[in-house]
């Protein structure tokens, strides 16, 4: 079940709260659960992942659009510098340190948001460090690298402000954040599950299956989340 979405959940308890709910209240396991497991299902439809639009994805895109611009400048930049006949000794190994320390390769642009975000936070305190390599490297518009790689850092930082500002915004109304919901919601479901089981152990009078009953369609979307996911491509 530790595949399930929040859509699956959501699927998942009203198909156990009304379709099962004789096999679930015929435990007092279940019984006991499904206040629970009602208040659970109210959550997860309310909770702001189930919008059709993420909060701030505008300004997350353009702070994302900074940060691989920039990037991009550096990464093309430094391999004119190392690769231009005429260029210094000096100026090579500048660009090469430069390069080596905030954009090492040109994947690291298509990382995720967070990813960028923590590349940034990583590497901030190497500005420092190579402060007179960058400086030593002009660019347009009477500025050096030293400014290109602030800029890269700086949209790094905005990524990072507004991933915490859309979980703040994406919360829940109990103030609980999608992804912890999505994760207590399961663990909910595996406790009433092993309870389940030890009722069913101990008690002749419910029948054998009762588990395989309650949980039949929840294990069905966790085997389809699966199958999905085996189908990526690597």
């Amino acid at each position: 079940m530790r595949n399930l979405t929040l859509l699956d959940l959501s699927l998942g308890l009203k198909d156990l709260l009304t379709t099962r709910r004789a096999d679930l209240d015929s435990s007092a396991i279940g019984k006991a659960y499904a206040p629970q497991l009602t208040t659970r299902l109210v959550q997860i439809e309310n909770v702001a992942e189930h919008k059709t639009e993420r909060a701030n994805a505008t300004e997350l895109s353009g702070a994302d659009s900074n940060y691989d611009g920039f990037g991009q400048g550096i990464w093309f930049y430094t391999g004119a510098v190392l690769v231009t006949p005429s260029m210094s000794d000096a100026a090579r190994g500048a660009a090469l340190r430069v390069r080596e320390a905030f954009v090492p390769e040109r994947s690291v642009l298509a990382n995720t948001y967070a990813e960028e975000a923590g590349h940034a936070k990583k590497n901030r305190p190497k500005v420092a460090e190579l402060e007179n390599d960058l400086k030593s490297l002009p660019v347009p518009d009477g500025k050096t690298l030293f400014d290109w790689v602030n800029g890269f850092l700086d949209a790094g930082d905005s990524l990072d402000k507004l991933l915490s500002d859309r979980s703040t915004a994406e919360a829940s109304p109990t103030g609980t954040s999608p992804a912890a919901l999505r994760a207590t919601t399961i663990g909910i479901l595996g406790r009433l599950r092993e309870a389940l089981r030890d009722e069913v152990a101990t008690n002749d009078a419910l029948a054998r299956d009762l588990e395989q009953r309650i949980f039949a369609y929840i294990d069905e979307l966790s085997d389809r989340r699966a199958r999905k996911e085996t189908k990526k491509p690597e």
